[in-house]
């Protein structure tokens, strides 16, 4: 459907035409007010904020804004010609990014910025004077005072270039060559044609590098690599080859072809250093994240250089300690802006569309920018590598990065290398091993070695300090000069070139946890990471699963482990799959002490109407909406309304007269099912998440089972369930555990989350500390074999370690430190409920009060409670949980509720209590909510759940006023019948039972009306349950109290459904004959076949008296002796189907007649259907009349499933 553009639309195209739409004039003055926002950002995902703040502030205006494209892409002579379409958002993103990135057309702006580009004025004066006889000039440099000795440290480069090896730099006049560097000298260069012959006589621009959002582990883009090395081949921490690698010689084979290429520089270092420091439009921020991608460049090049093709250490090619040196380091970079169309991949390389996409984004997202593509080596003669330590390349390493990050400032090197030469060092390779094969002590010793205090470098460390390096850079460049200190250089020092590539890796790659040390210096407090370590499989198999679902051969997934593992947040994966695939994901999690029947189950269907109605964006829609759920629905949609009171958001509601409970939960099922099902087909495909199944109550237990069942046929609902697998393998938990059991090897995709090892948690505590994983590796290997590598024991035991100091913050060292002997030395508890306990009772008085508290409510906390509980308690209950928020222990749900943060903190908390408090708080909190309901709102069923519920959890032992035991025993009535109106028997059932066990002694004499209906109520209930112990028990208590026959016949009833249920059909007839006959019912003559003269004059009655809507409206029954002679009937059919089928015409003719002589129960709509079943069978036509009465009789009946399917029979009516 096309649609038609309007002032706020943003028309994707060119022309005037396009341009000149406000739409368009408005979107570009919105990415010029964020230009400068945009070119402050550093990495990917701050670009992209910008872009996508652009697209929703456009999005957001009225009317909203949208993004189009001409759908034939025809050259148009007015807007309203072209055929619009809606681009997807992602599209629109795209969009505002190329915009923020074009230059600007003249102006003043662009004239200033241009004129503040370095020149590189010196290179060129030194190069023309040469030419004319005059002496070279050096590049200028930054010659501010510096703390440093002039001995020590060197402004500028005081040996000016004296060769012009072309070779080396092609044409290329701006340059600089270390001394004694000759073209015959050169024995490490890059002399790749695509670079050397392609050279700029542009000035050098900001050095702005794109950086890829990649594992530290992964070079991306070393397009160009010298030829005498092997490529790097790491292990299975450090890939080298594949995709990658063949994407990075795509974009280099095709730079001329394919990509916008600006201009491509060779640079020695210290150039490149002099020419960015000249940059006025640069900031700390970008310098720092470009130096520390040049460093890793020359790391993984003096790695190339020591290992031979087999990866093994060779000293004969390794770069000498006295060519390393800034001046001696080329930089190849170039400027490149990347457009969408410009990536067109060849088909050998598309079989990774994720990997592609993800790469294509990353290219475009950072525009126009300077990319580094190499770095090599320009060597001086007569060097012998083999006569320094790793300890003296370390020193040497440690210079140049010093000189990158202070932007040019110099030392004098060879007397630190002479001092480190004469220190014992064994000769290390790349990968920590010594010459002799021992291994290096690179990790660190239980007990940390205090560095000596040395202070031959602190000076530059001050002055790294003074210009605002970050302090991890700072730390990582006094790490390298402090190797020349050898056995007395103390833990943290490096001890080979691998380290500090993964420590220079990781800053570029998480900037905010291993660069920025700001948010630690400002709170000193732990922040334990919560991203998911160790499932990158898992998730994987969970994304696929989603994939399948979305190609229809899948329907979910089930999530299995054990307490802690992290269930909860890797179910919440796919969350981000259905939103991504602009699905509807909604959840609920059970509660081991739930306070309302189906609370989770109401809560989902809550959620999902919510989502729908958010989305109606016309009353037309609304209108559409209200007549399929109608239609599904029909008027029984009143039945659930008191489970989904949110469904009258998209239908109307209509009462209903029925009460009765026979067959209300199948049907209640039914109804739900049928409305998820309308649901899904309407609109967008949804995802239901059921968390902690180990809790699930039984009427819930039933739904997930047709739930389940019902997603098979549902290609629109991904449902994801979780559930803890030591919890259901107990007694009471069996038929849980053996529903999970047969999920397995079905539709769904089953994952088992275990802990994790040792390496995973030395990620997680490497990063939540902002600690380099090589000095945490010992100190995780202690908190694994403590937490056994379960992700929530971990995060509290370290949060145990640090409120006891064993963890703590260093402000003068800036890092957190530790002791490991002390650590490994505490005894620790062997699961995490008794260690949170321990800690727990360290509280203050008031926070222990108050957890104690919460605790007795249940895992939540409705803000009403709280308001309750802390009158009662005559304290700030609301202050006391926000410290307990503060402290991790409790979550805020919005402004309404708390929940405790993981179900082993609630169930710590719980256990701080002996059994004897427990039973006395929750007698006093449920008497409070209690008293606070009857006075102040009786209609608030939610409250009296939780106060009821308190209550009974008390029990009657700590009650002993009578008054108020009588009281309790009402309150549980009601909220046993409301749970009945839910359909949730086994809750009502339990509210009857208590409310029987608080009655006082002699309640049949002293309260009988209230007796008698807790005990009829509790026979229905476990007669609805298929409990027909306790329907025995009941009734026969009912029998033997009772003062009537009216008051028996409930219980009577009950008991005849109950020995039907449980297929004692013999015991069943009787029963039914006895109860009927008491009732006044001649039940022998009754069950006489009727002779054709009997059935001729019922049939004629029928069709001279009785039209169809006259049947229909006839008046409803009010004698209820009359409606339970009609149920017993029912009872006798379907005994008498079973055993003699020929007393089927009898039965049901008297149910017609006495429908006739009565009027209409909720059984005459069966009596109809199985009365015409029987007239068709005798060839009587006026049967098919009958089934036609009986459908429009049971469209408000609990008995539509058998009417219909007795209709469907004789396929009549």
């Amino acid at each position: 459907m096309s649609l038609t553009p309007h002032e706020n639309d943003v028309i994707l195209g060119r022309g005037r035409l396009i341009s000149a739409h406000s739409g368009n004039v408005r979107f570009r003055s919105l990415v010029s007010q964020k230009k400068e926002t945009y070119s402050r950002s550093i990495n990917n995902k701050s670009k992209r904020g910008v872009a996508l703040s652009i697209v929703e502030e456009i999005e957001s205006l009225n009317p909203p804004g949208r993004f189009l494209i001409e759908k034939s892409g025809t050259k148009l002579a007015s807007i309203e010609e072209g055929e619009w379409i809606h681009v997807e958002k992602e599209k629109a993103i795209e969009k505002a990014l190329h915009c923020l990135r074009e230059k600007d057309k003249g102006g003043n702006n662009s004239r200033q910025r241009k004129d503040k580009q370095p020149t590189a004025k010196g290179v060129k004066e030194s190069t023309e004077r040469k030419s004319s006889g005059e002496k070279k000039r050096p590049i200028e440099c930054d010659t501010r005072p510096i703390l440093a000795t002039s001995n020590q440290l060197v402004p500028g480069n005081q040996n000016p270039p004296e060769a012009n090896d072309s070779r080396l730099f092609g044409n290329d006049p701006y340059r600089e060559v270390s001394p004694g560097l000759t073209e015959s000298s050169s024995r490490y260069n890059s002399d790749d044609s695509s670079v050397s012959n392609y050279t700029s006589t542009k000035p050098l621009k900001h050095p702005s590098v794109i950086l890829e959002d990649r594992p530290s582990t992964e070079t991306k883009l070393q397009l160009i690599s010298p030829s005498q090395y092997h490529p790097l081949e790491y292990n299975s921490a450090n890939q080298g080859h594949g995709f990658d690698d063949d994407f990075n010689s795509f974009l280099l084979s095709h730079f001329h072809d394919d990509v916008n290429f600006d201009e491509r520089e060779k640079l020695t270092l210290r150039q490149w250093i002099d020419a960015s420091k000249l940059t006025d439009d640069s900031t700390n921020a970008e310098y720092v994240i470009l130096g520390l991608s040049i460093a890793v460049k020359i790391i993984e090049h003096l790695i190339r250089a020591e290992r031979n093709e087999e990866g093994s250490l060779n000293s004969e090619s390794a770069i000498s300690v006295e060519a390393l040196e800034a001046s001696n380091v080329i930089v190849t970079l170039a400027q490149v802006d990347f457009l969408a169309e410009d990536i067109d991949l060849p088909e050998s390389m598309r079989n990774n569309p994720n990997k592609i996409n993800s790469l294509k984004k990353d290219l475009i997202s950072n525009g126009p920018s300077q990319r580094i593509l190499s770095v090599d080596f320009a060597l001086p003669e007569g060097t012998d590598p083999n006569v320094w330590s790793i300890s003296s390349r370390l020193v040497a390493l440690g210079s140049i990065l010093y000189e990158i990050f202070s932007k040019g400032d110099r030392f004098e090197l060879k007397s630190i290398l002479k001092k480190t030469r004469s220190v014992k060092d064994i000769r290390l390779s790349c990968d920590g091993h010594s010459d002799d094969g021992s291994i290096s002590t690179g990790q660190r010793s239980k007990k940390s070695t205090p560095c000596p205090g040395d202070d031959r470098f602190a000076h530059l460390i001050m002055r790294l300090g003074n210009i605002g390096i970050p302090h991890p850079v700072i730390n990582l460049v006094e790490n390298l000069l402090n190797s020349s200190l050898g056995e007395f250089s103390g833990d943290d020092v490096y001890r080979s070139l691998d380290d500090v590539r993964v420590d220079l890796q990781l800053m570029i790659d998480d900037p905010s946890r291993y660069l920025d040390s700001s948010i630690i210096e400002v709170n000193q407090t732990l922040s334990i990471s919560d991203e998911m370590y160790g499932r990158e499989e898992e998730i994987a198999r969970l994304r696929d699963a989603y994939n399948r679902f979305c190609d229809g051969v899948c329907n979910g997934a089930l999530i299995l482990g054990e307490g802690g593992v992290g269930k909860s947040t890797f179910a919440m994966n796919a969350k981000k799959f259905t939103i991504a695939a602009n699905g509807y994901f909604v959840s609920g999690k059970f509660d081991r002490n739930a306070t309302r029947p189906f609370m989770v189950i109401g809560d989902v269907f809550n959620s999902m109407c919510d989502l729908f109605a958010a989305d109606i964006q016309s009353i037309e829609q609304e209108r559409k909406m209200a007549e399929a759920l109608t239609k599904s629905l029909g008027r029984d949609a009143f039945l659930i309304a008191n489970i989904v009171p949110n469904l009258s958001n998209l239908m109307p509601l209509y009462t209903s007269c029925e009460s009765s409970s026979f067959d209300a939960a199948s049907r209640t099922r039914y109804l739900l099912l049928t409305l998820l099902d309308t649901l899904s087909k309407l609109s967008k495909s949804i995802t239901i998440l059921l968390d902690d199944l180990q809790w699930i109550d039984p009427a819930s237990l039933t739904f997930c089972r047709a739930l389940f069942q019902s997603t098979k046929s549902n290609k629109n609902v991904f449902l994801v369930l979780c559930s803890r697998e030591s919890e259901v393998q107990t007694q009471d938990k069996s038929e849980v555990h053996d529903w999970l059991q047969s999920l397995s090897g079905s539709t769904l995709e089953t994952i088992r989350l275990t802990n994790l090892n040792p390496e995973d948690v030395n990620n997680l505590v490497s990063d939540s500390l902002r600690t380099w994983p090589r000095l945490t590796r010992s100190l995780s290997a202690i908190l694994h074999g403590k937490s056994l590598g379960n992700p929530f024991f971990l995060r509290q035991t370290m949060e145990m370690l640090c409120r006891g100091g064993y963890l703590h913050y260093s402000l003068g060292e800036r890092k957190w430190k530790w002791d490991l002997d002390e650590i490994s030395d505490l005894r620790l508890d062997d699961n995490v409920v008794s260690l949170l306990t321990r800690e727990m009772t360290k509280l203050p008085d008031e926070l222990l009060v108050g957890l104690k508290a919460a605790s007795c409510i249940g895992y939540c906390i409705p803000q009403t409670v709280v308001d309750i509980l802390s009158k009662h308690l005559e304290m700030d209950l609301f202050g006391v949980l926000t410290s307990l928020v503060q402290r991790s222990y409790l979550a805020g749900v919005g402004s309404a509720l708390y929940r405790f943060t993981h179900d082993r903190i609630y169930q710590a908390a719980y256990e701080l209590m002996s059994e004897k408090q427990r039973r006395e708080d929750h007698m006093k909190f449920g008497l409070a909510i209690c008293s606070y309901v009857l006075d102040n709102c009786e209609n608030n069923y939610d409250m009296m759940f939780v106060g009821v519920n308190q209550i009974n959890r008390g029990g009657p032992e700590v009650l002993a006023d009578s008054c108020r035991r009588v009281m309790i025993s009402q309150l549980n009535l009601n909220a046993g019948k409301r749970a009945l109106l839910l359909t949730d028997f086994s809750s009502a059932l339990s509210f009857f039972g208590h409310g029987i066990m608080f009655l006082n002694p002699g309640h049949w004499d002293a309260h009988y009306q209230l007796s008698l209906d807790l005990f009829t109520s509790a026979a229905e209930s476990a007669c609805a349950t298929s409990d027909a112990a306790l329907v025995k028990s009941y009734s026969e208590t009912i029998l033997a109290h009772s003062r009537s026959l009216d008051d028996r016949l409930p219980a009577l009833c009950f008991a005849v459904k109950s020995l039907k249920e449980s297929m004692n059909l013999p015991s069943c007839r009787d029963c039914a004959i006895e109860v009927l006959t008491q009732l006044g019912e001649d039940v022998s003559s009754v069950l006489e076949i009727p002779s054709q003269e009997t059935i001729q004059i019922t049939n004629n009655l029928l069709m001279s008296k009785m039209t169809d809507d006259s049947m229909i409206k006839m008046s409803p029954c009010t004698q209820m002796r009359a409606v339970f002679v009609m149920r017993l009937y029912h009872e006798l059919n379907y005994v008498y189907y079973v055993f003699d089928q020929t007393r089927l015409l009898a039965i049901s003719l008297r149910m017609v007649s006495l429908t006739f002589e009565i009027g209409l129960t909720d059984t005459s709509s069966l009596a109809f259907a199985n009365y015409g079943v029987e007239l068709i069978a005798r060839g009587y036509l006026i049967g098919s009349r009958l089934g036609t009465v009986a459908l429009k009789l049971a469209e408000n009946s609990k008995y539509i499933s058998y009417v219909i399917a007795a209709v469907k029979q004789y396929n009549y009516g």
